[in-house]
C-alpha cells in the first residue's frame, strides 16, 4: 500500500519543470464526454504539458516571443502548447500559445495567462484547468472557464 503510493503522480510532481508529459486524449461533451473533432486534434503539434522557466526557453522561441512584444520575466514558468481548444468563447484549433502558468496544489488548479502566438495577440487571455485525476504516470484536467463543454485532455508522462 505504501509503495503505491509514492508510485502516483502527485500536483507537485506535476510542477517540476522540464517533466513532459504527451498528450493522449482530448475530449468534450455537454453531457456524454466523446473524442473532440478529429478536425481540430489532428492539426495539434505541441499536445505536450512541458513547464520550463522563461530563461530556459530555446533562442528560435525567444526569438518568436520577440516578434510579438511578448515578455516575461525570466523565472516566470511558461508552457508552450496548443491544446487549448477554447478563446475567448469560441472552440477550435487556434494554433500555437505560450503561456504563463501557476499551479496551485491546495485546490489542484492550473492558471494560465495564454497568448496565443499571431498578429492579432495583444493582451492574454486568463484560462483555469483543474486537474482532477492523478495515476501513476498520468493525468487529466478539466477546464474550468468552460465548465458547461466539459473539456478534458489526457496527458501521460513522456
Amino acid at each position: 500500500m505504501i509503495q503505491s503510493s509514492f508510485a502516483q503522480l502527485t500536483c507537485e510532481s506535476i510542477r517540476e519543470l522540464g517533466v513532459v508529459y504527451k498528450g493522449t486524449t482530448h475530449r468534450n461533451g455537454r453531457t456524454r464526454l466523446f473524442p473532440t473533432d478529429t478536425a481540430i486534434c489532428n492539426r495539434m503539434q505541441y499536445y505536450t504539458f512541458e513547464l520550463k522557466l522563461a530563461k530556459d526557453l530555446s533562442a528560435a522561441d525567444k526569438t518568436e516571443l520577440n516578434k510579438y512584444k511578448i515578455k516575461f520575466n525570466p523565472t516566470d514558468t511558461v508552457m508552450i502548447y496548443d491544446w487549448d481548444i477554447m478563446h475567448q468563447g469560441k472552440m477550435g484549433y487556434h494554433g500555437k500559445a505560450i503561456a504563463k502558468v501557476r499551479i496551485n496544489c491546495t485546490d489542484s488548479m492550473i492558471t494560465t495567462q495564454k497568448y496565443l502566438l499571431n498578429k492579432e495577440t495583444a493582451n492574454y487571455v486568463p484560462n483555469r484547468f483543474k486537474i482532477f485525476k492523478m495515476n501513476e504516470k498520468d493525468f487529466m484536467i478539466s477546464d474550468r472557464n468552460h465548465p458547461y463543454l466539459n473539456i478534458n485532455m489526457y496527458f501521460k508522462k513522456d
